[in-house]
């Protein structure tokens, strides 16, 4: 094992200020052939004279390359810490940059004056010559900078958005696509995310002969940081699906685990369910979620509340589990709060008494995955050109009648 001072040592130790002008200097002689042409073709002379000029654009080249070390070393560097997060940074640290360089250009000029070349700032044309020269290239020098940065930003934001992609593809890949067919039960369930990756999942667990777990959650805040809490407990839903989970017990394992995690600020909301096809009931544990809506033919809609506070407030929390008989022809929708408070551009919100209209005017015999698929176009049509803006999570239980158990 390394010691750790020798360690930390090794991963933060600056690069060498005088290596890095040594590789700069070498780089003086191919720097000065363009600019001696530059100089050359702008000026008109005769080609004879092209040694003078790269003689001359040495000298500017190894000031300026020298004015730019130091402004990288010595004078960037603490302006970038007092000014980090500004969104003119990259423009200022250019200009100092740029003002560096001209200033040991001008340093060069005089050099040029009292040594290779006498007489070089002898005349008001020369020097507006070497000031125009000076403006050309330091334009360029600007320009050049830029581009490279922009470059890299787009670079960056590409890599990133790839990055983001990928994780949704891994994210979709956790989520069920194909769901447990059981001759009296159907279940179908989709989400649409706000940004590349969700913080609302949704899981359907085969358990048993005849059973499934059926769970929606929703973690506070958007994007990765949701995402991965979501993740996580996914997968520790997916440990704890024995073949007859005690909901309340599973509930207060994952808020425990949530309650454990470094101070985030997070937590969810949860609803979670056992349903068996043998004998349809229904338990549940809902932790702060959304209520499910329950729709029974000729009954108004009825919600299943009971359960407890939101997973991650507080641990040794305790919830309660309750039982519902299931009928045939009997439709459980699920959500997350990114389809009832999904807003329109004048602020109205979808809302649940217009989910429950919407949901309980749908014809029975729809299948569970067109239940869905109604449910969405519903906030389609309501929203028209506005976003939902924030992540839309859907499933449907169906209890099938038995004539169409007969059939499946």
């Amino acid at each position: 094992m390394n010691a750790p001072g020798r360690s930390m040592k090794k991963t933060t130790r600056r690069p060498s200020p005088w290596r890095d002008l040594a590789s700069l200097l070498w780089k003086v002689p191919l720097m000065g052939l363009p600019v001696a042409l530059f100089i050359q073709v702008t000026s008109g002379a005769p080609f004879a004279r092209f040694g003078e000029y790269y003689a001359v654009s040495l000298v500017f080249g190894a000031y300026a390359l020298v004015g730019v070390w130091l402004a990288s070393h010595w004078l960037a560097p603490p302006f970038i810490v007092r000014r980090e997060g500004d969104r003119l940074l990259t423009l200022k640290v250019t200009a100092i940059h740029t003002a560096t360089a001209m200033l040991f250009a001008s340093a060069a000029a005089l050099t040029l004056h009292l040594t290779l070349l006498p007489g070089f700032l002898g005349s008001g044309r020369a020097v507006i010559t070497m000031i125009t020269y000076f403006v050309v290239l330091g334009l360029i020098f600007v320009g050049i900078t830029l581009a490279f940065h922009f470059h890299r930003d787009a670079m960056a934001r590409a890599g990133s958005e790839r990055e983001l992609q990928l994780a949704r593809r891994i994210q979709q890949s956790f989520l069920p696509s194909e769901f447990p067919r059981h001759t009296r039960l159907e279940v179908h369930a989709t989400n649409v995310a706000s940004k590349e990756v969700s913080g609302d999942f949704y899981d359907v667990v085969p358990i048993g002969e005849d059973g499934y777990l059926l769970a929606i959650a929703d973690v506070s805040g958007k994007g990765v940081p949701a995402a991965l809490l979501s993740s996580m407990l996914q997968a520790s839903l997916r440990t704890q699906a024995t073949r007859e989970p005690r909901l309340v017990e599973v509930m207060a394992r994952i808020n425990s685990l949530v309650c454990n995690r470094p101070q985030t600020g997070q937590f969810a909301t949860f609803f979670l369910a056992v349903v068996s096809g043998s004998a349809p009931v229904l338990r549940f544990t809902n932790a702060g979620h959304n209520f499910p809506m329950l729709f029974r033919a000729g009954q108004s809609e009825r919600t299943l509340e009971t359960g407890g506070l939101v997973v991650g407030m507080m641990e040794g929390l305790p919830y309660q589990e309750e039982a519902v008989a299931l009928e045939p022809g009997d439709r459980v929708v699920f959500y997350t709060d990114g389809l009832t408070e999904a807003a329109r551009a004048d602020g109205e919100m979808f809302g649940e008494e217009r989910l429950a209209k919407l949901f309980g005017a749908l014809p029975g015999q729809l299948s569970a995955r067109e239940l869905v698929e109604r449910t969405l176009a519903g906030l389609g049509e309501f929203l028209g050109e506005a976003e939902a803006g924030d992540d839309v999570t859907v499933m449907v239980l169906r209890v099938l009648e038995p004539e169409a158990a007969g059939r499946a």
